[in-house]
């Protein structure tokens, strides 16, 4: 089939832009921008959606800018976004919350915020090595893109960068963590470090990639559960990110995931198991339920949260379709959806956070 020229009109969640067919149908270009006009080659297509290639600009959008880096000039997969002006990027991150939970009576979503610098916030990276190449993959390959300099890492990751590649790292991935003193750890060693005060890690730890995003995204959470006293069962707890702040707001919290921190958290008591088999078997009763699980969300938990009635229930969410399933069942068993904050944590891609506020109705 030919190059079709198309509009492109939005961003989607995954990163790209969203135009549509004379017959209506959806086609989804990668590293297109909205109000981008472009010909397109058509690569898959199906009755309800296709997935095209961007041939060449017919007209290209105000909101389209020039990427400072030449890795993603070259294709690299670790940025969606680098050609869409900021203010377009939070745009699209709005909507695409709005959108994930617009069937949420009387949910009130916040303006999205916009707490990290454009470049030069990741203290967290993971790069894969082969044939003694490091790099990201080709956006949709498997292919490593050589990498030696990184504009979204924080200055000193990116120096601990290339003293990382010049120890020559076995094939697999390589991955870095900075800390709040200064103090790198990489998967070359076994450092354990401070990442934040009284939060402890090693480069396999789980870490929020953006301090600043971490900093307001705590914020966001301590505001949706309110201050204590009163007793909090934290699933995914992870590594304590959140479990300071509420233990520091006079919540007596019971944390949980598959395993127990490095460090253990000052005044908080920690069990381990699966959100499905903590929030199961704990006795309660829980005055608060938070959690802040991965991508695929905690459909399988919500029965068990559910159960034991907490009177607020906050989600922090890196994905917000899966934030809108999970949601909606917990509507649908008594809850109200009151207010939901977007996060900009990660600049010049397509990942948003979302904290929401959920409260038990007076007739459940």
């Amino acid at each position: 089939m030919s190059d079709v020229e198309l509009e492109v009109t939005a961003l989607a969640a995954g990163g790209d832009g969203v135009a549509r067919d004379d017959e209506g149908r959806v086609t989804f270009v990668p590293r297109t921008a909205p109000g981008d006009r472009a010909f397109v080659k058509l690569v898959e297509q199906k009755k309800r959606f296709a997935r095209g290639e961007l041939v060449r600009l017919v007209r290209p959008s105000p909101d389209r800018v020039e990427p400072p880096c030449p890795h993603f000039l070259a294709g690299c997969g670790g940025c969606q976004w680098q050609h869409v002006a900021r203010p377009a990027q939070l745009a699209a991150k709005q909507a695409i919350v709005e959108g994930a939970l617009r069937k949420l009576p009387g949910l009130v979503v916040e303006t999205i915020a916009d707490p990290a610098p454009p470049y030069g916030w990741r203290r967290r990276a993971r790069f894969h090595v082969a044939g003694g190449k490091v790099g990201l993959f080709a956006y949709a390959t498997n292919r490593v893109i050589p990498i030696d300099h990184c504009p979204q890492l924080e200055p000193a990751l990116d120096e601990a960068l290339g003293a990382a590649i010049a120890k020559r790292p076995p094939d697999g991935e390589l991955t870095l963590l900075l800390g709040h003193t200064g103090d790198v750890a990489t998967s070359l060693d076994n450092r354990v470090i401070e990442i934040e005060p009284d939060l402890f890690g090693d480069a396999h730890s789980f870490a929020q990639a953006s301090a600043a995003g971490n900093a307001r995204l705590i914020e966001l959470s301590r505001r949706a559960l309110g201050a204590g006293p009163g007793t909090l069962l934290e699933l995914f707890a992870g590594s304590g990110n959140l479990t300071r702040a509420f233990v520091a707001d006079g919540w007596d919290v019971l944390a949980s995931d598959v395993a127990a921190p490095i460090m253990p958290i000052a005044g908080a008591r920690f069990e381990i198991g699966s959100a499905q088999e903590v929030s199961r078997r704990a006795k309660g009763p829980f005055d608060a339920i938070v959690l802040d699980p991965p991508r695929t969300g905690a459909i399988e938990t919500i029965d068990h949260i559910v159960r034991h009635k907490p009177r607020v229930i906050v989600y922090v969410s890196c994905d917000p379709a899966t934030l809108a399933r999970d949601a909606e069942e917990l509507v649908a068993a008594g809850y109200r959806a009151e207010r939901a904050w977007p996060v900009d944590m990660m600049p010049q891609t397509s990942h948003v956070e979302v904290v929401m506020k959920l409260s038990l109705s007076e007739s459940a």
